[in-house]
């Protein structure tokens, strides 16, 4: 690793009046197992590092892999070019650190603890479990990654910060047969603690995927109540979430730049972010720009609360930034809908005619984010007389997100995550669109 303080000390030679270091340094293994043979045993380390310095009030940036002491000027000289072909009068910042942070209690596991030879069994198991079963034709993959990462942010305003990070992940693609069709059926298991990984519980519930998919036939065409499953609701937000970014609303790419602390959806319906959630699979005591993180409300009953934002965007608004400066951009930590307090034989048990939808494809093609309309493929369960009956395929649903959330008839207590950081518990929309049989 290069000499930091060798580091600033250049930058400030050659005019830059600021400058910060990105650190991260990433370890990961993946393994993928097929025919009860290991096709892929790889073991990666990437280290990079990013620099943003101040050079004539323009903020230029530059990053780097394979990084050594002899590489510094380069690095230096090829910041400052970056800020000279600047055009945009925008603020350069670089962050002297919040008033505090507050701790991460998060444990880290260690993965190496656990043999190579073990992850292999256990891969192999799983694949083994789900191609027992009669119905399954084939397994597309059996897949096992894992991956430590570790941030330091660094800077000449005396900012110091890291974190550490473990997680894995295991899945199995099961092809089913469905007389002259095939069904593909999958499950992801998130663990941030290798001993919490089943690879028998695993594939009970790809095969009970699967299975509840065969005979899946579409149905009529018209209006239902639509009930979302935690993690298709989830997935279905995310596509919404710019929407409550200030940079959004400084180039009029969302609906509310004129609605704070209006009413935009019903009085049920609260947005949290929360960097700090023991039910998202990652924590944050800090931002990528060195701002401290904390929970927020983005819709508290129903009532926009304020556009979440970074250094750049809060110092045109002439506000404080809220600790959402990601990637480069502006996006949230861990933001969910809150859950209520209905199970989910509670959420159905009054619909007649219904439709429970467990997959969307086509997230981004079939959804215009700022008028807010949508057209998805899905699929998921008839809902007849409050019961779940037969599965349903070859169904569109379509209707208008912010209409949506202005028409929820209950909500889950089932809050889960998806590996994105947003999370929703299940959701019983009074009705949608669904287009099926002519």
């Amino acid at each position: 690793m290069i000499n930091i303080s060798e580091l600033f000390k250049l930058g400030e030679k050659k005019g830059l009046t600021d400058l910060e270091a990105y650190i991260t340094k990433n370890n990961s293994v993946d393994l993928k197992v097929y025919e009860g043979k290991v096709e892929q045993n790889t073991i990666s380390t990437v280290s990079k590092i990013s620099l943003r310095g101040v050079y004539q009030e323009k903020m230029g940036e530059v990053q780097f892999e394979h990084i050594s002491d002899s590489t510094i000027e380069n690095m230096i000289d090829k910041l400052i070019d970056n800020a000279k072909a600047l055009t945009a009068n925008e603020p350069a910042i670089i962050f002297e650190g919040s008033k505090s942070y507050r701790k991460i209690n998060t444990e880290i596991f260690d993965f190496d603890s656990i043999e190579t030879q073990q992850k292999v069994k256990d891969l192999l198991l799983l694949e083994k479990k789900i191609r027992e079963n009669s119905h399954v034709e084939n397994l597309q993959a059996a897949v096992y990654h894992e991956n430590s990462s570790e941030t330091s942010i660094i800077n000449t305003k005396g900012l110091n910060l890291s974190r550490k990070n473990t997680m894995a992940y295991a899945y199995a693609i099961g092809v089913f047969k469905d007389g002259e069709e095939k069904i593909t059926a999958y499950e992801v298991d998130i663990f941030k603690d290798y001993r919490e990984f089943d690879p028998s519980k695993l594939a009970s519930k790809i095969l009970e995927k699967g299975l509840s998919k065969i005979g899946a036939k579409s149905i009529e065409t018209k209006e239902y109540p639509v009930v979302f499953s935690n993690e298709t609701f989830s997935d279905l937000l995310s596509v919404f979430l710019n929407l409550f970014s200030a940079e959004a609303a400084l180039r009029n790419l969302t609906p509310f730049k004129e609605k704070v602390n209006k009413k935009i959806f019903q009085e049920d319906i609260n947005l949290v972010d929360d960097p700090f959630s023991e039910k998202a699979y990652f924590q944050y005591s800090f931002d990528d720009e060195g701002v401290a993180c904390n929970k927020k409300s983005i819709v508290k009953n129903g009532i926009f609360q304020g556009f979440i934002n970074n250094l750049k965007t809060a110092a045109m608004a002439k506000t404080d930034p809220t600790g959402n400066g990601f990637g480069g951009g502006i996006s949230m930590s861990n933001l969910y809908l809150e859950p209520g307090d209905k199970n989910f034989d509670q959420l159905i048990e009054k619909i007649d005619q219904g439709v429970y939808i467990t997959g969307l494809a086509g997230l981004h093609a079939g959804v215009k984010t700022i008028s807010g309309e949508f057209s998805l493929q899905a699929n998921g369960f008839k809902i007849e007389k409050g019961k779940l009956s037969r599965p349903v395929k070859m169904i569109v649903v379509s209707g208008n997100f912010f209409e949506l959330l202005n028409s929820v008839s209950g909500i889950g207590n089932d809050l889960k995550f998806n590996t994105s950081g947003v999370g929703s518990p299940s959701l019983h929309v009074k009705k949608l669109s669904i287009s099926g049989q002519k």
